[in-house]
């Protein structure tokens, strides 16, 4: 039986979030199902607050379903999901991935033999991507820039090995409870979605835990699914409006003497409009910069 074949799932709560994605949710939960039964705790926070999801949530018996009217995108829906979450090991996980196999039991085993590791990510693969790699983990440059380590890299033929990495991925982000004891909370509500997972990474680096990415067997992930519903001028003026707000919070006063001004640059060449939107944002909210 799966229950007692997978014991480590037993200390796992799952919290995907939802937005008018019925189909992906659906795939999503099957795949879960076909793999782990009820043994894991699955908290579906549905930010739609949609009827058609509770039919969807009722065909799966122990699901936790969390109604949210108004959209507080993936920050907020998140928020609202780990505070339901009752086991030791909490895993993100977006709405729109499909797993085939146990790819989460290596990642509790990670942190259970690693005191100081607080964040692990897995494998995932982008079909979109020709079945290429989608990010095995981030770095971060002094310059402010992410690099996406082995994203579009072939999935089949990549030699990936566990490494410590800046941030891990929020697709699949697995954390000890104890993280969110140290750190108090899980995302910035305002931040809404964009950057949450990786300013989440910040915090916890700075309070001593470290983050890893760990090979496993490879999740789908579609990548942007949601996200394509929404304007592309507003994806990355939130985004560049989230990265400020975190480096000002996070770093010293190096960063923000250099690292800071860097990343304004690099982001006022990707698109003068969406920075400046970010800047009047950021002017409006004050209390960003206490």
């Amino acid at each position: 039986m799966r229950g007692e074949t997978l014991p480590l799932i037993r200390e796992l709560s799952i919290v995907i979030v939802t937005w008018n994605g019925d189909e992906l949710l659906r795939n999503c939960l099957s795949s879960l199902f076909r793999v782990y039964g009820e043994i894991p705790e699955i908290i579906v926070v549905d930010n739609a607050d949609s009827q058609s999801v509770i039919a969807l949530i009722r065909k799966f018996p122990g699901v936790v379903y969390v109604a949210v009217p108004g959209n507080p995108g993936f920050a907020g829906g998140n928020n609202i999901g780990v505070r339901m979450a009752t086991r030791p090991y909490i895993l993100l996980l977006n709405n729109d991935t499909v797993i085939y196999g146990d790819s989460f039991s290596p990642l509790v085993e990670f942190l259970q033999l690693h005191e100081r590791v607080g964040i692990v990510q897995g494998t995932m693969n982008v079909p979109s991507l020709g079945n290429g790699l989608d990010d095995c983990g981030v770095l971060m440059t002094p310059f402010g820039i992410q690099r996406h380590l082995h994203r579009g890299e072939s999935t089949a033929t990549t030699v990936l090995v566990p490494r410590k990495v800046f941030a891990a991925k929020g697709a699949m982000l697995m954390f000890k409870r104890k993280v969110l004891d140290d750190l108090g909370f899980l995302f910035y509500d305002h931040f809404w979605s964009y950057y949450e997972e990786t300013d989440f990474c910040h915090r916890a680096r700075k309070v001593g835990w470290e983050t890893w990415f760990v090979p496993t067997l490879p999740i789908d992930h579609l990548c942007g699914a949601t996200s394509r519903l929404f304007d592309d001028h507003l994806v990355w003026r939130r985004y560049f409006r989230n990265i400020i707000y975190s480096f000002w919070k996070n770093f010293g006063f190096w960063g923000r003497a250099f690292t800071l001004p860097c990343f304004v640059c690099a982001a006022f060449i990707r698109s003068p409009s969406a920075l400046c939107g970010s800047i009047v944002d950021l002017v409006r909210n004050r209390s960003c910069i206490s």
